[in-house]
């Protein structure tokens, strides 16, 4: 093999590995989105990935047309054969990294369990939910919790003044998730655990006892 064609394969070999990178990169956004040192700034990275796959799809497009002409076949494989990589690369590290975090929210709906009983507690004691989580502390709490994602820090609790609002449900508990960009995601506790198939701007996902709503 010449000089050129084995600088060719290595060019070639290098522009495979950095089209599979993405398999890593959605994983490792969105464990530092849900770890207890991480940020919604992360999952800003999740853009480029999309920008990649589009333009994947568009370079697939473009190199089966040039498959038929002899002159250019050689370099259409090769773009065909990358573009099939970073395309099922990008694929597949969204969908790992999407499981990533639904286990985190599976997580955070076992943690929440002392929460969720000291407020049935003091519901129990006193006849009414507690009018916010401070009231739970100290009888109930030694103090109010986090929920141990830097993303999403607190718990947001209310207490409903119409029944007919949340479905019925005297309190809630939702917390923020966005996933980046304009998006309103929810994390919510019903304690009815009468949670909508759809509703609330979006369809929701039952996790345990909680739902996540995909905005």
């Amino acid at each position: 093999m010449t000089h050129k064609g084995i600088l060719r394969r290595w060019k070639f070999t290098g522009l495979v590995a950095l089209c599979a990178l993405p398999v890593f990169v959605a994983p490792l956004v969105h464990f530092l989105a849900v770890a207890p040192f991480g940020s919604t700034v992360f999952l800003w990275l999740e853009l480029p990935l999309f920008l990649a796959f589009s333009l994947a799809l568009g370079g697939m497009v473009v190199s089966l047309v040039l498959l038929v002409n002899r002159r250019f076949r050689p370099v259409a494989i090769r773009t065909l054969i990358a573009a099939v990589i970073l395309s099922a690369a990008v694929l597949m590290g969204i969908q790992w990294g999407w499981h990533i975090r639904m286990t985190a929210f599976h997580r955070l709906a076992e943690r929440s369990a002392p929460l969720i009983q000291a407020i049935r507690a003091y519901e129990s004691q006193h006849g009414s939910p507690p009018r916010d989580l401070a009231a739970l502390v100290p009888g109930f709490l030694p103090s109010i919790p986090g929920t141990g994602m830097a993303a999403y820090p607190e718990y947001g609790y209310f207490v409903s003044q119409d029944l007919s609002e949340k479905e019925g449900n005297p309190w809630v508990i939702i917390i923020n998730t966005p996933r980046g960009g304009i998006n309103f995601d929810e994390f919510m506790y019903f304690p009815l655990q009468n949670y909508p198939t759809k509703g609330y701007g979006g369809s929701l996902q039952r996790i345990r006892d909680w739902a996540y709503l995909h905005e």
